[in-house]
Formats: C-alpha cells, sequence, structure tokens
C-alpha cells in the first residue's frame, strides 16, 4: 500500500508537469507558428496519456479508500494500466490483523548462578531456575484473560497465574477470577524475572514463602471517586490461599484480603504511592510442632488443629523519580515495605497441645539508582522475623547491578551479605552457620509480546 500511495504521488507530479506543458504550447501562438509538423501529434499523445494517468489515480484512491473502511480479508482489485503502458506492480492486500482473535504469546527464562564465599557448597553452580510462557488476549469487548504457565527446574509444570478480567462494569469497578497474585503490598504481585534483585526479600520469604501468597478466588478493584482528583483504589479479594507459610491449612480453608492504595504527582518529574494491606485466614500446624510430634513419637495419635487463625497486616511506600527530558537514562526508586504478623499456634507440652499467640514483624528497604541508559544499581536492606517464633531474626544487605542491552534481556550481577540469630540459622542450615555471604549472576532473556509489568 506504501509504494502505492507513493506512485499516486509520482503520478501526480507527472501529470500536472505535462499537463502545464500542454497548456503552454496550445496557449503560445508564436511556439505553434514555429512548432515542427510532428508537434501538434506529440501533445495529443501527452494528453492521452495524462488521462490514462488521471484515470489510473481515480482507480488508486478507490482502493485506498476500500483498505481504510477494513472491508474484510478479500483482495482489491488493482488498477487496470493503461492501453500500451507500463504494467502496474500488484501488490497484495494485507489481511485483517490476526491479534484479534489469537492470544500475545511471550517466553521468558531465568538462568541463574550462585556461589557461597566462605565455603558452604550445598547450593553452587547454575541451572535453569525458571522458564515462563503467557498467553494474554482479549475474550470479547466484556473481559480478558490472562494465564501464565511456569517450569520450575526442579518442579513439575503448573499454573502460575491463570485469571479472567472484567472490562465494562460501571462505577470504576473490575472483576477478577481464577488464580492470582494477592494484591498485598508492591512486591508480592510480580513475577520472579520482573524482581529488582535476583530473589525476593527475606521477609516475604519468611511470611509468604518462596511463590508468593497466590490466591484461587475472586478480586473485586474499585477506583474511589473523591474530590480531591487523586488516584484512590481498593482491592478486596476471597479465595483459597495456596499452601504457604502463614496460610498453610490443609482444611482448605479461605483467605481473604484487602489493600487500599494512593496515588501522588509531588511534581512533573516524581510520583509517590501509599498502601494498606491486610490479609486474615486460618493455618495448621508448625514445622517445630511436627517436628516435635514425630520425635515424641505422637504421629497420628495428638491430632494438631487445622484452623489456627492467622493474619499479616502490611504497609508500603514508594517513591520514583524520572526526569522528563532524561527518562530514559535517570530515575531513582524508593521503596519500603513492613509487615506484622499474628498468629496462633500450638506447642507440645508432654502429650497434650497448648495454644499460644505469636507476634511479629519485618521489612525491607530498596534503593535504586539509574545514571546511564542500560545501568541500574540497586542496594536492599532485609531485617525480618518469622510467623511462628517472637526471637528468631535475620539480616541481610544485598547489592545489584543491572544491564539491559535492550529492553528484551537484562543481566544481574548481585552480593548478598546475611547474619542470623541462633534460632533462624537453626532453621536455615543443619550446621548452625550464623553469617553467609553469596555471590549471583542471572541473565533473563525475553520473546514475544511480553505485557508491560506493573508501575
Amino acid at each position: 500500500m506504501l509504494r502505492s500511495v507513493q506512485r499516486c504521488a509520482a503520478i501526480v507530479v507527472c501529470a500536472g508537469i505535462i499537463d502545464a506543458a500542454g497548456f503552454r504550447q496550445s496557449s503560445a501562438s508564436e511556439t505553434e507558428e514555429t512548432a515542427t509538423a510532428g508537434s501538434p501529434a506529440d501533445v495529443a499523445a501527452l494528453r492521452q496519456e495524462v488521462a490514462a494517468l488521471r484515470a489510473e489515480i481515480e482507480s488508486l484512491k478507490a482502493s485506498l479508500a476500500a483498505l481504510q473502511q477494513q472491508g474484510g480479508p478479500e483482495a482489491i482489485a488493482p488498477p487496470t494500466p493503461a492501453a500500451g503502458g507500463p504494467a502496474v506492480p500488484q501488490a497484495a492486500a494485507p489481511a485483517r490483523s490476526q491479534n484479534v482473535m489469537n492470544p500475545a504469546i511471550s517466553a521468558v527464562f531465568q538462568a541463574i548462578g550462585q556461589s557461597f564465599v566462605d565455603g558452604r557448597e550445598d547450593a553452587n553452580g547454575f541451572d535453569l531456575s525458571e522458564a515462563e510462557v503467557a498467553f494474554e488476549s482479549v475474550v470479547d469487548p466484556y473481559a480478558k484473560m490472562n494465564l501464565y504457565l511456569t517450569f520450575p527446574a526442579d518442579d513439575s509444570p503448573e499454573v502460575e497465574e491463570g485469571y479472567a478480567q472484567t472490562l465494562a462494569l460501571p462505577a470504576s469497578l473490575q472483576l477478577k477470577g481464577g488464580r492470582f497474585k494477592e494484591a498485598f503490598g508492591k512486591w508480592n504481585t510480580l513475577h520472579t524475572h520482573a524482581f529488582p534483585t535476583v530473589e525476593r526479600p527475606e521477609v516475604l520469604v519468611n511470611y509468604f514463602g518462596e511463590e508468593s501468597l497466590t490466591n484461587d478466588g475472586l478480586s473485586l478493584s474499585w477506583l474511589i471517586p473523591n474530590k480531591a482528583g487523586l488516584y484512590l483504589e481498593s482491592v478486596s479479594e476471597a479465595g483459597t490461599a495456596r499452601e504457604g507459610v502463614s496460610f498453610n491449612s490443609e482444611a482448605r480453608a479461605l483467605t481473604w484480603s484487602e489493600r487500599l492504595s494512593a496515588f501522588f504527582n509531588p511534581s512533573s518529574d516524581a510520583t509517590l504511592e501509599v498502601g494498606l494491606s491486610t490479609v486474615g485466614g486460618q493455618t495448621g500446624p508448625t514445622d517445630t510442632l511436627l517436628a516435635g510430634l514425630d520425635a515424641a513419637g505422637l504421629t497420628g495419635i495428638v491430632v494438631p488443629d487445622e484452623r489456627l487463625p492467622s493474619q499479616v497486616n502490611g504497609v508500603d511506600l514508594t517513591w520514583k523519580w524520572k526526569p522528563l527530558q532524561a527518562n530514559t537514562s535517570r530515575s531513582f526508586t524508593a521503596q519500603a515495605e513492613g509487615l506484622r504478623s499474628r498468629r496462633h499456634v500450638e506447642t507440645l507440652a508432654g502429650a497434650t497441645l497448648e495454644q499460644d499467640t505469636v507476634a511479629s514483624a519485618g521489612g525491607y528497604l530498596y534503593l535504586e539508582g539509574q545514571w546511564a541508559k542500560r545501568w541500574k544499581f540497586g542496594v536492599r536492606g532485609d531485617l525480618t522475623g518469622y510467623p511462628d517464633s517472637e526471637t528468631d531474626r535475620l539480616w541481610g544487605v544485598a547489592g545489584v547491578a543491572r544491564f539491559s542491552p535492550s529492553e528484551f534481556q537484562e543481566f544481574r550481577f548481585q552480593v548478598k551479605r546475611t547474619r542470623y540469630n541462633e534460632g533462624a540459622a537453626a532453621r536455615t542450615n543443619a550446621d548452625g552457620d550464623q553469617e553467609d555471604t553469596r555471590v549471583y549472576f542471572e541473565w533473563i532473556p525475553i520473546i514475544g509480546a511480553h505485557g508491560a509489568h506493573k508501575y
């Protein structure tokens, strides 16, 4: 089509020049008197060719109008060349967009290498940490669907997320149903390849597990109208949480959660987001209790409760700066989250079980700066407890450098130092080491129409 339009422009210019030449020749009597005997025949031939070119232009205009109307996949007949003139190249009519019915498909994998600097060798080496295939498409004007399949290196393939989402509910409402990551804080909703560091913060691992807090259920979001014109959002969710740390009941009890977030623009170059989150449900016995029952020979004799109350509350703050005049090479992000857990637990007292309540907390702070187009540098600090203990605790700091040759791949280099108190060290490794230093390398390539990550 582009070539046809360019040909139209050339034909119009030629026609104007030829017509003007003919006009000057017919209106200048002195020229006609001095012209040779063949000149009138030449002028007639030129006028005939101009008429043929004009007919061709009209035909091309009609073809262009038909294409703009997107009137179907059938081909549009090419213009008929003038008699004796050169053949007009026939451009194939473009087919209708295939993406209307076919989903956008993408794939991403994470190749991770890590090594302990302090001599431990239980986790040294490289592996394909995880591969992900994503399918995203609209269902109709009223809904869309997202499906993310993951292929962990040491586990079976599974559906990481798979949900349908409405597009046309009134009153700024949106309903989502299926399997999805809970709208708790900022980091929990990210897929692993979208993390700004190689691994997730320790507080999220300790309270939600290695795979984040994920629900099979329903989610209803609402953009709250307000006179101040702020972006205020409420996300209410209910469903069955996949087995994790804080919600690991085998009774598959329902969990509920609520998140309120507000978005501000302090300046044209900066944004500030504040969020409050809470999630509650039921949990089962702790690993400590199960180990105690097994050591005492009471497994199957003393049956622990599978419906113990558990709740986690959180607050998050994210500040981003990106100047409009240098938005591809300058940026700064500061993000922090704090969690507080309150969980009922059972402890073994002789041959009986006693109930108790454990309150604990943790959080992280992440800072990231960009001073070049392809490089970003970040540092993260971790301080966290455990949901079933008020004394076990760890501290950590990690530094990461991220290099992106393009938007379709990224290399990460990270160093992480972690310290544990005695109780936390006993959970982490059999030797009870209270300090470790790890070096990471990660390569993340992406192919296909991968959707944009959350802001």
